[in-house]
């Protein structure tokens, strides 16, 4: 099925899904993150508020916030409860709540609840929880209310993109939950290079947040911009034509760069970039799948995430165990680096947000997808 085919097959599914949220029976949250998209609370809020699906309240982040990992700011939702989760132990789910979502869980946590709450004013910004949802505002965050502003924001085009100065890395993508990890060469711009070009200036700024259009984030410290990683490890041979297919679980190019040895460090820099190329050929757009609610392919644009902890390939967390007795089940203490390369990435986000600024809708940002543009808004961004 072609991919303009799936998109309209995906827009009917959003229009079944609204008429669902009337329905006492049933409803199906039809944009949040892949894992929670049928959770029972964003579905009460759909109930309430069937005009939020297929926008951004229609997401994680509407109840939940950023906070604090090993005394470092995490701000976004989705790496603070799975940080936390990886790094804590003892925590409870309700420290992940905003104001909007620590009130509706005092409430009830259910349907009631979202309309107990209407008139509350949980983040305190002078707007009450109803006016906020229905200017498609986020209730719990006091720095997003009705009538403000779209932050000031940059379009680049691919074809910008590749007249900047390009950055190239052979690397391993090692998986967590995948059957495969690979190893790919990708070409694509640093995010010194980037910020560079654009005449973006990052004082005072705190760190960058990379947005796909199904609501998927990932966040990094602004040291991490201009990072030299260790370079990776190269592991030839873990393929299925060399192991067979039930030991077999790396994929490899063609052709391999010259000067890349069997366990021997894999030459050159290796950081942060935006991609637009893998393996000399341009990435595939990506697009929504209307069953599963997540992202099919790898571009046009995707964020590159090198290793910081150098190491071996690993199976995945559910094809492990096995019987290949080779070393290569999954470790938990290996650096899955693939998760975090976001795909599709249509947003570079400059943290923080400027005052009086509201956030770019990234979920009804598919647009870009098919027009090859990265959007770039945040700290100290003008429009030119």
């Amino acid at each position: 099925m072609r991919r303009k085919e799936l998109v309209l097959l995906c827009l009917l599914s959003i229009f079944v899904m609204y008429f669902a949220c009337n329905s006492d029976n049933h409803v199906t949250s039809s944009r949040a993150y892949k894992g929670h998209e049928n959770d029972v609370d964003i579905n009460n809020l759909c109930k309430v508020y069937p005009e939020i699906i297929g926008t951004r309240l229609d997401d994680c982040h509407t109840c939940h916030g950023g906070g604090e990992i090993e005394g470092e700011p995490v701000n976004n939702a989705c790496d603070y409860c799975h940080q936390l989760m990886l790094h804590q132990t003892g925590h409870t789910y309700r420290e992940t709540l905003n104001p909007f979502g620590s009130d509706y869980m005092d409430a009830g946590r259910d349907i009631a609840a979202v309309n107990a709450i209407k008139e509350t004013d949980s983040d305190g910004d002078g707007h009450s929880n109803d006016e906020e949802i229905q200017d498609l505002r986020y209730p719990g965050n006091p720095n997003s209310m009705p009538g403000q502003p779209l932050a000031p924001m940059r379009l680049v085009s691919l074809t910008e993109l590749r007249a900047m100065t390009s950055h190239e890395q052979f690397m391993l993508a090692n998986a967590k939950r995948q059957q495969f990890d690979f190893y790919s060469e990708y070409e694509g711009v640093t995010f010194s290079e980037l910020f560079g070009q654009l005449g973006i200036d990052l004082t005072g700024a705190e760190g960058i947040t990379v947005i796909a259009p199904d609501g998927f984030m990932k966040s990094f410290t602004i040291d991490k911009i201009d990072e030299v990683h260790s370079q990776p490890l190269y592991y030839a041979g873990l393929d299925t034509e060399t192991l067979g297919i039930e030991c077999g679980f790396v994929y490899y190019p063609q052709d391999i760069p010259a000067g890349v040895l069997n366990e021997q460090p894999i030459p050159g820099e290796h950081r942060l970039m935006i991609a637009y190329e893998r393996d000399g050929m341009a990435i595939e757009p990506c697009y929504l799948d209307p069953i599963n609610l997540t992202i099919e392919g790898e571009g046009p644009l995707r964020l590159i995430v090198p290793q910081s902890i150098p190491g071996s390939p690993d199976r995945g967390v559910e094809y492990s165990p096995t019987t290949c007795a080779d070393g290569y089940d999954y470790d938990s203490e290996k650096d899955h680096n693939a998760g975090p390369m976001v795909r599709g990435a249509i947003i570079v986000r400059i943290d923080p947000m400027p005052a009086g600024h509201e956030e770019f809708d990234y979920m009804n940002g598919w647009a870009y997808i098919d027009t090859e543009e990265l959007i770039v808004y945040g700290n100290n961004v003008e429009e030119e």
